[in-house]
């Protein structure tokens, strides 16, 4: 007897298969292949996957810093490590719909960037920028998504070695060349900012004028505005806080005084109307246990989860380090060693490694054939793109 399973329950049933698994999946017959790259299928997919973090490592014992990206999943304390072996001088833009930016960063001679889907593992690269040269002292890029429109563009920061600052942009899609962005600005944005909404924000030194600033990019009208900073407190300092997004919100988790180690307390500012400058926040009292184990002047990388956590990443992972896992409507916090992680990574002449961001992950189905028409895999084609890519 022959029963027949229908689409919908089909539809219903894969949309909780990890990416991994749905990529094998597509080989089963034509009618699931057809399903599992379906835009709308894509879409349901990642609306239903937990967010987990991205982490970007880096070696700074090599002369290259080779860089690893994993990825960790807060619920069951496991992850996947994502060793590129000839991934270095790049660095990595924030994560938008489980898509970054890779870019190469010192020395940047070749200019060199690509799109990155971790999950499919499907990049592609882009045309060169039209700012380079020897007098290049820094570059910054961001990856930005117009919901209304549906379209990727990349935004980047050029940094001259006269302090002089260029931006460009490029619309996945449809540009073929890099374009300059005629909204300027006569200062440069030199942090990755945090995408929302069709929104880019950053926080800004302003250091002539002895202020902090917040500045906002709309991605469909590639305009610039600034953003009203919240109000002075006196635990106020942007050199030891951190953007992120928090419940369809920018926030802004202030740690002056724990980095310090004067206080177990920390502040959120919440973004509550970015057009009128309206900010709320909340202070957060760590445990005193956790306390004892922070060195002095230890930075941090924030990110927030489903449930209402906040993470705690240190910039400098030890062997024994704990992430701090805040959740804000219960008050509670609790700490993970990532075990998997060093059994992987770490190896005994290498006692710790240094975290060079964090941002949140959502697996994605994403096919970067539809959005740039050409695309290239890393799985069989290691040596012409001179990168590999393996599972530990």
């Amino acid at each position: 007897m022959n029963i027949s399973v229908g689409d919908d329950l089909v539809f219903n049933i894969l949309i909780f298969f990890p990416v991994k698994s749905l990529l094998r999946f597509r080989c089963v017959c034509k009618r699931w292949r057809c399903m599992i790259s379906d835009p709308s299928f894509v879409e349901a997919h990642q609306s239903r996957s937990a967010t987990t973090l991205l982490v970007s490592s880096f070696d700074d014992r090599s002369h290259d810093r080779k860089r690893t990206l994993y990825t960790v999943n807060p619920s069951i304390n496991e992850g996947e490590l994502r060793c590129l072996s000839e991934f270095s001088n790049w660095s990595i833009s924030r994560s938008v719909n489980g898509l970054v930016c890779i870019y190469e960063q010192y020395p940047a001679k070749s200019h060199r960037v690509r799109l990155f889907n971790p999950s499919t593992r499907e990049y592609v690269n882009l045309p060169p920028p039209i700012f380079s040269g020897r007098d290049l002292s820094e570059q910054v890029y961001n990856l930005g998504f117009d919901p209304s429109t549906k379209t990727y563009k990349i935004l980047r920061s050029w940094i001259g070695n006269w302090s002089d600052c260029k931006y460009e942009i490029f619309t996945l899609g449809s540009d073929s060349l890099w374009r300059i962005v005629k909204d300027d600005l006569n200062f440069v944005l030199d942090t990755k900012g945090v995408c929302l909404n069709g929104t880019i924000y950053w926080t800004k030194d302003i250091g002539f004028q002895n202020s902090t600033i917040i500045m906002a990019f709309n991605v469909g009208e590639e305009k610039f505005r600034s953003v009203p900073a919240p109000p002075k407190d006196p635990m106020w300092d942007f050199k030891t806080s951190r953007m992120i997004q928090m419940g369809g919100h920018i926030a802004i988790v202030d740690y002056q005084e724990v980095a310090g180690r004067i206080s177990n307390v920390m502040i959120i500012w919440k973004l509550e109307d970015s057009l009128n400058g309206i900010w709320s926040h909340k202070r957060i009292l760590l445990p005193e246990s956790f306390m004892q184990h922070i060195p002095r002047h230890t930075s941090f990388y924030f990110t927030s989860l489903d449930g209402g956590e906040i993470a705690l990443i240190p910039s400098m992972l030890f062997k024994d380090r704990y992430v701090i896992y805040y959740n804000l409507e219960k008050e509670r916090t609790r700490r993970e060693v990532l075990s998997w992680l060093f059994r992987n990574m770490w190896h005994s002449s290498s006692p710790y490694a240094y975290c060079d961001d964090v941002s949140v992950y959502v697996e994605s189905l994403i096919s970067l054939k539809e959005i740039t028409c050409v695309c290239r895999t890393f799985e069989g084609d290691n040596q012409a793109v001179g990168m590999t890519y393996s599972y530990s």
